[in-house]
Formats: structure tokens, sequence, C-alpha cells
């Protein structure tokens, strides 16, 4: 089916270009995800395998209780199952949400972005391809104009029309990789990404999967809003260069060779490179900040798993009476387990009251006469008081 792509014109070939391989990514996005999920592929019975292992465990959860699922939780896991099978079984579905929304949207919002610079009196219309065409035929051109008014023996070591006419076509080849060759490569990157998409929609399904969908959701949106970065600043540069442009053009026509214009067009075109590489960096720090809310869910299935805490002491003489208590039977029963008879009723009391007091650190015992927690209300002793002899 590549063979119905029609060839790039001879005229306007950037433009042609473009237009050229965005049909075939267009027909390889088809096919491949025609091929991917159809009837009797691996994927879908892979799909169909999984997906019965995911309503089986629903079931389950709902069933027995366990796993945190809840009834009121089910209706999202229905909703859920329901968008990934449409994405999966209809190709319009997929290609209106993902394919149109990345490979199609980011060119309707480019168009709103430059319209307003084709609108200052500039001759540019709007076309980024159609500009950088005619910016590159007015580098070669001149380019070739001044090579021609060079001296059959002169090198770019020597300057003069030589060294003019090298720089304008290093700079004419600089534009065309700085806005064409990036637009092309990230739209490659974009078809593939779009073309194995419906497999990272099925990892959608489980919890566990979800960070790969999530993943290909971060990657797909970068390299679907790269194309459009490059368009604006392209634009942009294309606005700075074009009295620059005129100034060559006409120095060129009068057979006058002037350095300056060849040398600011190239500072401008080597600027807009380093614009380009940030721009594409901060897409891509964009594109990292997808991901999936945990929600309300998945708090309160941590909370769920917390453990409960251990009773402390400092709740009160109520709360301090219970804990001693507790702690006495349990040392009680585990001597006369380890022990049996063979201690005194004595030794007991004693090791208890020796284990106590290692477990309350400085806490005082109290005496047996009195109720727990009330030690601090005694009397103080009266002191003999000394006479002199």
């Amino acid at each position: 089916m590549m063979a119905f792509c029609p060839a790039p014109p001879e005229e306007g070939m950037v433009g042609g270009v473009l237009e050229t391989v965005d049909c075939h990514i267009r027909i390889l996005v088809h096919d491949t995800y025609r091929n991917l999920v159809g009837p009797d592929t691996v994927f879908s019975m892979a799909f169909t395998g999984l997906l019965t292992i995911y309503i089986a465990l629903i079931g389950y959860q709902l069933l027995f209780g366990r796993g945190g699922m809840r009834v009121t939780e089910l209706p999202f896991a229905v909703l859920k199952i329901g968008l990934i099978l449409a994405f999966l079984t209809s190709w319009a579905a997929y290609q209106t949400v993902f394919f149109n929304l990345l490979f199609d949207g980011p060119a309707e919002i480019m168009k709103l972005l430059v319209s307003p610079l084709s609108s200052q009196g500039s001759t540019f219309d709007g076309d980024v391809m159609g500009g950088v065409q005619k910016a590159f035929e007015d580098l070669s051109g001149a380019a070739g104009v001044y090579g021609g008014m060079a001296s059959p023996t002169a090198n770019l070591l020597q300057g003069g029309p030589m060294l003019g006419s090298g720089l304008l076509w290093l700079t004419s080849i600089a534009l065309l990789l700085l806005t064409l060759g990036i637009i092309i490569a990230t739209k490659i990157v974009l078809a593939f990404l779009l073309a194995i998409g419906p497999i990272f929609i099925g990892m959608l399904l489980f919890d566990q999967t979800r960070g790969l969908f999530e993943g290909w959701m971060r990657a797909t949106f970068s390299f679907a809003m790269a194309p459009l970065a490059v368009n604006v600043f392209g634009a942009v540069m294309l606005m700075i260069l074009q009295p620059f442009l005129t100034l060559l053009l006409k120095n060129a026509s009068e057979g006058k060779f002037d350095m300056g214009p060849v040398i600011t067009i190239g500072i401008i075109v080597t600027v807009f490179v380093m614009v380009m590489i940030f721009g594409l960096g901060a897409v891509a720090a964009i594109g990292r900040g997808f991901g999936f809310s945990r929600g309300r869910g998945g708090e309160e299935t941590s909370m769920r798993r917390l453990p409960a805490p251990e009773p402390s002491l400092g709740g009160g003489p109520g709360a301090r009476a219970e804990e001693i208590a507790a702690r006495v039977a349990m040392i009680d029963r585990n001597q006369a387990a380890s022990a049996g008879s063979s201690y005194t009723s004595r030794e007991v009391y004693s090791r208890r009251t020796g284990e106590i007091s290692d477990a309350m650190g400085s806490t005082p015992l109290i005496a047996s006469g009195e109720r727990l927690g009330q030690a601090y209300n005694r009397a103080p002793r009266p002191t003999a008081r000394r006479e002199d002899l």
C-alpha cells in the first residue's frame, strides 16, 4: 500500500517530502493496527486470556472479600474494560482518540500559533515549510553566485567570495536539518509509537502493568509535541531571517560581495539550533509529567494495610494499670510453662517484679496495699527530728 503515496514534486521539495512522509505514516499505523488486533492474531488471543484472568480476579475479590475490591469500585472497572475493548477492537475509536489527537492535533495548534506571525505586515504567509523552501533556494542561489565570483584557485582559508559561498551552503543545509530533518525524525518515531499503541493500551488492564502505558503516553506525547515546537520556532526564525535574506539576494543580483549578511544569517541559524535544543528539552520535561493519580482507592488500600498501633503506656492511669496487669499475667504464664512447679511463689514473685522493673524502666514499684495509679496520693511520712545531745 506504500505505492499509493505520491512522490514529492520537483517544485516545493520541502513541503512535498513532508506530505509524502505523512502519507506513509498514516498507512503504516493503519496496517499495523489491523495486523496486530485482528482476529486469530497472537496479540488478540493473549489479550483475551488476560481479560479473562482480570474478570476472574474481580469476581474472586468480590466473592471472598480479598484484595481490597469494593462494590463501589466495580463500575470503574467495567468502564475501564469497556474503553480498552473499544480502542482494541475499533480502528475508528483508536484513530479518533489517539492518532488524530496526537498526530493531526499539533498541526492544528501550530496553525493557530503561527497565524499571528503572518498578520504583522511581513511576507511570511504562515506556511513554515514553504518559507524554509524559499530560504533554502535564496541561500543556495547566493552561494552559487559567490562561488562563481571566486577565482578557480581560491580556497576557503583565503576568505572572500569562496568563504562566503561555503558558509552559505553550510547554513542552508543546517536550516534544512534544523526544520525538516527534526520534524521528519520525530514523526517517524511517533509513527512507531502509535503503531505499537494497542499493546500498551492492553497493559492498562492491570495496576502492575499500568506504568508501561504511562511510559508509552509520555513518550508519545513528547514526540507529538516536538513537530509543533519546531514549526513555531522555525516560523520565528524565518521572520528574523527575512530582511537579511532580502539584502543577500540584492547583493547577489548586483554582483556585489558583502560578508555581513552571510555571517549574520549563519549566527541566527546557529542561535536557533540552541533554541531548538532547549525547546525540545522543555517538551520532553512536560511529557514526563503525565501519570495517573492513584486516587482515593489507592490511599484507602494503603491505610487498610497499616499495622494496628501498639498500646502506649502514656494513655493515663487506667491504661497504665491495664498494661501492667497484662504484662504480669503474661510473665506468670511464661514462668509456669518454662519452670513447671519447681519455683516457689517467692521466686516467681522475685522474677516477676524484676522483669516488670526492666519493662517499666525507672517506674517505681507500687505497694500492694495501694490502688494502681494512686501512689502519688500518699501522704508524706513524718521524719524524726534529731536532737542534739
